[in-house]
């Protein structure tokens, strides 16, 4: 096996590496971790984390030949989209945590333990945050130290305590940190009352303090001296803290109550979701990519006729109420994802490849961009033969795409305190554009609205 074939994506992981072939990722287990992967399935560690949909489950590859390069060749079960940190909302990270500490828990009355403590390692799937990197897990001895500590408080638990103490908006931070927000620039941004929550004042405060006596003797915080019960009693705090942070006390959002102020008229919202639901159930996509979701309204009647649906929106909070909807309604076929299509994340890590960008894994048999595309080509000045491009590039096969005139007023208001410099926003020039890349299925006007309906097909 060459060297080349590793995925920049498991470049760190010396036990585990992942290489892509034409049917998915595989991951090869070296002959070094063969005692960790052994007694993780053969305790029951591996069976029960998949039972409670809290582990990727796999199946082993039978090798043809015997090698020296690894132990074990294991095909997991594929993910349908790989989705970031970055990309989640407060709930979405809230869960990652409550998964993080539910697994260590379950390691540690196996004799084993999480290695490192990154939530790079986790992905939303079939509706459960679950961990993806099957290597991750080491043995355990009585009175060892804790190693993945420091790596637990600045990766995971602090951006989640500045999420909740001063908006969701500070996650965006971590597309730019990869490896975690340093324990003192996090706590200069926390208000004065996280001092008296005994998790922030110990794993953020007092560890960032300890962290500057520590550094000038060159030495890192640990966990030292604990036995199985102390370790449980440290995450089982954590887990209180987590538990008890159910919601940011910052909810800054301009669009979560959109379909009930904003729409135009309900006749015109009841024809739209009649058109959309009838155009869906003729395609029965297999994977649908709402853009501009908002909360889900859309997303939702999709999950009625698509076997998977990615609801991708800019804003937080709208992520978090289509997540808890999808929760409360047992839904574990929609995915929604906090991203701008706009503004896509790029190639982030080692090369720009080891987080691949957000156009290259968002792709779909059906995209929906309803009531939209105005504040694409208004709000952000971007042309529209621009957005038809873009849009031909994430469907592979249908568009729904919602076309507003400049006579809404919705549009009117966008223009209200800007000079009209958009000659090439017309109904005429939509079509023109999508043309180019799509062929035209169906039309239909909304009821009480100049709003239009376009089917797309790609060419």
């Amino acid at each position: 096996m060459e060297m080349e074939e590793r995925q920049a994506i498991s470049y760190k992981d010396p036990y585990g590496f992942v290489i892509k072939k034409k049917d998915g990722f595989y991951r090869y287990i070296t002959h070094q971790y063969k005692q960790e992967y052994d007694h993780l399935i053969n305790s029951g560690l591996y069976e029960d984390l998949v039972h409670r949909k809290l582990m990727i489950p796999h199946k082993e590859v039978d090798v043809v030949t015997n090698s020296e390069a690894y132990y074990k060749e294991i095909y997991p079960q594929q993910i349908l989209f790989f989705n970031y940190p970055f990309e989640w909302g407060f709930s979405q990270w809230r869960e990652m945590l409550l998964a993080y500490i539910a697994i260590s828990k379950k390691a540690l009355a196996k004799g084993m333990i999480l290695k490192d403590a990154t939530p790079y390692n986790f992905t939303f799937h079939n509706g459960r945050c679950i961990i993806i990197d099957t290597s991750s897990f080491e043995f355990y001895r009585e009175g060892e130290s804790w190693k993945a500590y420091r790596q637990f408080c600045e990766e995971m638990f602090a951006p989640f305590a500045l999420m909740y103490y001063r908006g969701s908006m500070w996650a965006k931070l971590y597309g730019n940190s990869l490896t975690g927000l340093p324990l003192s620039f996090v706590k200069r941004q926390l208000p004065f009352k996280s001092h008296f929550n005994s998790s922030t004042l110990l794993h953020i405060h007092w560890h960032s303090f300890f962290q500057g006596t520590y550094s000038k003797e060159n030495k890192a915080v640990s966990v030292k001296g604990l036995n199985n019960q102390k370790l449980l009693a440290l995450f089982e705090m954590f887990e209180r803290t987590i538990l008890k942070w159910s919601q940011p006390l910052l909810k800054e959002s301009i669009w979560n109550s959109y379909y009930e102020n904003d729409i135009e008229t309900k006749a015109y919202l009841e024809d739209k979701v009649d058109i959309v639901s009838n155009w869906l159930q003729k395609v029965k996509p297999s994977v649908a990519i709402d853009v501009g979701a908002n909360t889900g309204m859309f997303s939702f009647i999709a999950t009625q006729y698509a076997s998977n649906v990615i609801a991708v929106e800019s804003d937080r909070l709208c992520v978090d109420i289509i997540y808890n909807d999808s929760k409360r309604k047992k839904i574990n076929t929609i995915l929604p994802i906090v991203a701008d299509v706009v503004e896509p994340s790029p190639g982030l890590g080692w090369d720009n490849v080891e987080k691949i960008p957000l156009l290259e894994r968002l792709k779909g048999d059906m995209l929906l961009a309803l009531a939209v595309i105005h504040h694409i080509c208004i709000s952000r000045n971007v042309p529209m033969q621009f957005v038809a491009k873009l849009f031909a590039e994430i469907t592979t096969v249908y568009a729904i795409v919602e076309f507003i005139p400049k006579t809404d007023t919705k549009v009117k208001s966008l223009l209200q305190n800007r000079v009209d410099i958009f000659d090439g926003y017309s109904e005429k020039s939509f079509i023109e554009c999508f043309q180019q890349y799509f062929i035209l299925v169906e039309q239909y006007t909304c009821q009480g609205s100049d709003r239009k309906l376009f089917l797309w097909q790609k060419r």
